[in-house]
């Protein structure tokens, strides 16, 4: 979007109150909802301008960042974004180490930037994304999305290639205790506490496909594919639903 045209597009969150930080994060959280990804992030930006070290504000512009990952095709440029988010949850963590949104969000940005780094580093943010979902759901145990991190690293690590988890046994010394039956308890909490989450339900179907369970994966893939795109990564995840299926 051309700058004059998001300047006008946001003209009236100015007339409403201009410098006010809570219109321009009610302006960001209204656009974030219509899936305006890059309009979301202009009016938390300008929301940070009044409020540097505000962690709410923090991790709903790492939370754009790392969502404008799907608007690019190259990995160099999804890989910046990536590092962008990576920065803003960081600061987050840093300015309310209380808070579970901004642990949740660095869990998140930890796991959308690892595929475009080396093994190593892939292995060692694993860690870090273990590491900031138990804070978080230990700070608030109601946020499915957490749940649905915890799955996702449960599933990652069980289903490791041998390269990588020779590469995790040095990292971790032992491999920690993870297991696709982990990830399925972990999903199925997910779903109990947000069934309307596409991803929630591609993600349980994926994880019974690992396990063998053809008829329960169809269900649960299914279910996720006839659910209406509400999230910026429900696109992929349908791709990942969809594929997984043909594979049954």
């Amino acid at each position: 979007m051309k700058a004059t045209t998001l300047a006008l597009f946001l003209a009236p969150a100015l007339a409403a109150g201009s410098g006010d930080f809570n219109t321009w994060m009610r302006k960001g959280d209204q656009l974030d909802a219509q899936l305006k990804t890059k309009e979301a992030l202009a009016a938390y930006l300008e929301a940070e301008k009044l409020q540097p070290a505000n962690p709410g504000v923090l991790h709903k512009i790492a939370k754009q960042y790392g969502e404008m990952q799907n608007d690019v095709k190259s990995k160099a440029e999804k890989k910046a974004l990536g590092e962008k988010a990576l920065d803003y949850a960081k600061r987050s963590v840093a300015a309310g180490p209380k808070d579970a949104e901004a642990h949740l969000a660095l869990a998140v940005c930890y796991a959308r930037l690892a595929p475009f780094l080396d093994n190593k580093t892939k292995i060692s943010y694993s860690k870090l994304v273990k590491e900031h979902v138990d804070r978080s759901i230990a700070l608030d145990p109601r946020n499915d999305l957490a749940h649905h991190v915890l799955g996702a690293w449960n599933y990652e690590l069980a289903n490791l290639n041998p390269v990588l988890r020779g590469i995790a046994q040095l990292i971790y010394g032992a491999l920690p205790k993870a297991s696709n039956e982990a990830a399925v308890a972990a999903f199925e909490k997910a779903i109990a506490l947000n069934p309307r989450r596409a991803g929630n339900w591609v993600e349980l179907g994926r994880t019974y496909a690992a396990m063998g369970k053809d008829d329960d994966a169809r269900k649960a893939l299914e279910k996720g594919l006839s659910l209406p795109i509400r999230q910026r990564d429900d696109a992929e995840a349908r791709r990942r639903a969809r594929e997984a299926l043909e594979k049954l």
